[in-house]
């Protein structure tokens, strides 16, 4: 029982699965789904192994069913109550198993085919990537071909114009130096171009320095701006004290100066009143 209700789920995963491939947006996601399962289960992935069980078991039940059907179509007995439900319940599930392992060998046969398209695409970008690089490297080749000619041309041109064996090997050794010559500014031209990278590479790092220099000292100058501010408000602050300062002093002399006003008002009025008594 639950065998049969296995490969009825699995009939119905299968279909859904063929659906989902025939619409539009399915072969997108079938291809992801594809590459997926090609970086992380290869052929030799526990994964593989299963679905081949799978199909030797369903490939075995469709052979048992047939194989029953068989026996009692070929039979000339009559058939009961029980034989015959037995006879349909053979049917059902031979066509549920040959369903079954047809959408399975469908699948398997798109599976294979879309993970070849996928390797032959990959190894086709790989092949147009190479084929760029030497048609590339190609045309270089050429293009000094050609300036290699004229170069011959032109000592070809120069030698068979004078006449005389020794004034051709004077020519050939004036060519050989120029061509040393050459050679030896060639060489320079690529130091001189090396030394200027690295002094463009040095100009630019001075320039970052610099630039990290410059920052700092502009903080550093906010930094003294924002410290004479506080400067300016410190000294106000000192004068303001002072003033302070200097008016309680007033204040306080002021103060014992009445005092000692008072005391003499009390002690000429404490006088008074002894001789009025």
């Amino acid at each position: 029982m639950l065998l049969n209700q296995f490969m009825f789920w699995m009939m119905v995963t299968e279909a859904l699965i063929c659906l989902i491939l025939s619409l539009p947006f399915g072969q997108r996601l079938s291809y992801a789904v594809i590459s997926f399962l090609m970086r992380y289960f290869g052929k030799d992935s526990p994964a593989n192994t299963v679905a081949t069980i799978i199909l030797a078991l369903v490939s075995i039940l469709f052979i048992s069913d047939v194989t029953t059907l068989y026996k009692h179509h070929s039979s000339e007995e009559v058939l009961g109550d029980g034989m015959r439900i037995r006879l349909l319940t053979a049917q059902r599930d031979m066509y549920i198993t040959g369903f079954c392992l047809f959408l399975f060998l469908l699948l398997r046969l798109v599976y294979i085919t879309l993970a070849t398209n996928i390797h032959l695409e990959k190894s086709l970008e790989a092949m147009t990537k190479q084929a760029e690089g030497a048609a590339a490297g190609y045309k270089v080749l050429l293009a000094e071909n050609a300036s290699l000619k004229k170069q011959t041309e032109k000592f070809h041109e120069l030698l068979d114009g004078e006449e005389g064996d020794e004034k051709k090997k004077k020519k050939i050794d004036a060519l050989a130096r120029l061509v040393q010559e050459n050679a030896e500014l060639e060489e320079e031209v690529k130091n001189l171009a090396e030394k200027l990278e690295k002094a463009h590479e040095q100009v630019g790092v001075v320039t970052k320095q610099a630039e990290g220099q410059s920052s700092a000292f502009m903080k550093l100058m906010d930094e003294k701006n924002e410290v004479d501010k506080q400067l300016e408000t410190t000294k106000s602050q000192e004068e303001k004290l002072k003033r302070q300062h200097e008016e309680i002093t007033k204040l306080t002399e002021e103060r014992d100066s009445l005092k000692a006003q008072i005391q003499d008002y009390d002690f000429m009025f404490a006088e008074a009143k002894k001789k009025a008594e």
